[in-house]
Order: structure tokens, then C-alpha cells, then sequence
């Protein structure tokens, strides 16, 4: 299983998105490179900070949270909440350089917690311990650079 607490699987990623130039086009989805690399930054801030609300509940904490943490890819057509949605209300991008370094600072913020860290629970799958959100944030980060041809 693919984790940024894996320090080779933390650096591909950041090689990815240093490679990242502003020319890239998405594959799927109505973000533009900007928007995602934002949405990456404040994603990467869910586990420290309440983005936003719980919207768990049993089915989404038992049965979803394993099958999309270890199983199911994440689909390309997934919506979000307007929180995270940087063609609403979400956060706006702040520079290509900017966003791409907050978004490597946050992979490395992440993928160093020890395992005992009190990370937040996740606004659809509930409490998730700091390796949870490890395999989560790079199922996430690598779905969206694949959106993008990195």
C-alpha cells in the first residue's frame, strides 16, 4: 500500500509536482492546474484543521472508509463539499510557486507524524489515525497529478 509515511513514495510525489510547469490540462474534472494544487494545500490541512463538518456516519466509517483506503481507486467524477471546491467557495489559489510549495510542505507535514499523532477525523470517514490519512493523502495527491499528466 502506497503511503507518504513511506519516505521513496513521498519523494515521487513531490518529483511529480515540482515538475509541474502551469501548461499541464486536466484529463477529467473542471479544476484548472492552479485550483487543484490549491485543493491539494487545503486537503492537506483536514487532518490538523476542522475544514469541514462530519458528515460520517456508520455506513461511510465501516464499509467505505477500508474499500477507498485500500481497495477502490478513487473515482474521477467524486464531488466535494463547497468547502474544498475551488470553483465555489474553497480556497483560492495563491501562484503556481506558492501552491506547489505549500502542497510539498503539507506531504511532508503529513508523511512525518509518528503514529501516535492526533490527527482529526475525516469529514466522510470518521476518525482516522495519522497512517489513514498517509494512504489517503496519497491516493488523493497522486489521483489528482494523474488528472493532470503528472
Amino acid at each position: 500500500m502506497k503511503t507518504i509515511r513511506d519516505e521513496k513514495c513521498r519523494t515521487e510525489l513531490i518529483a511529480r509536482i515540482e515538475k509541474l510547469t502551469g501548461e499541464e490540462k486536466a484529463a477529467w474534472g473542471k479544476m484548472n492546474l492552479e485550483q487543484m494544487l490549491s485543493h491539494l494545500v487545503q486537503s492537506g490541512q483536514m487532518p490538523f484543521e476542522a475544514i469541514m463538518p462530519d458528515h460520517s456516519n456508520v455506513l461511510s466509517r465501516s464499509l467505505l472508509k477500508p474499500l477507498v483506503l485500500y481497495v477502490l481507486p478513487i473515482p474521477k467524477d467524486v464531488k466535494v463539499g463547497p468547502e474544498l471546491d475551488q470553483q465555489q467557495d474553497g480556497r483560492k489559489p495563491l501562484g503556481l510557486d506558492v501552491d506547489k510549495a505549500a502542497a510539498i510542505e503539507s506531504i511532508n507535514k503529513l508523511g512525518t507524524l509518528s503514529e501516535n499523532h492526533d490527527c482529526l477525523g475525516h469529514p466522510f470517514f470518521g476518525k482516522m489515525s495519522a497512517k489513514q490519512w498517509a494512504v489517503m493523502a496519497h491516493k488523493h495527491i497522486d489521483h489528482h497529478l494523474r488528472q493532470f499528466g503528472a
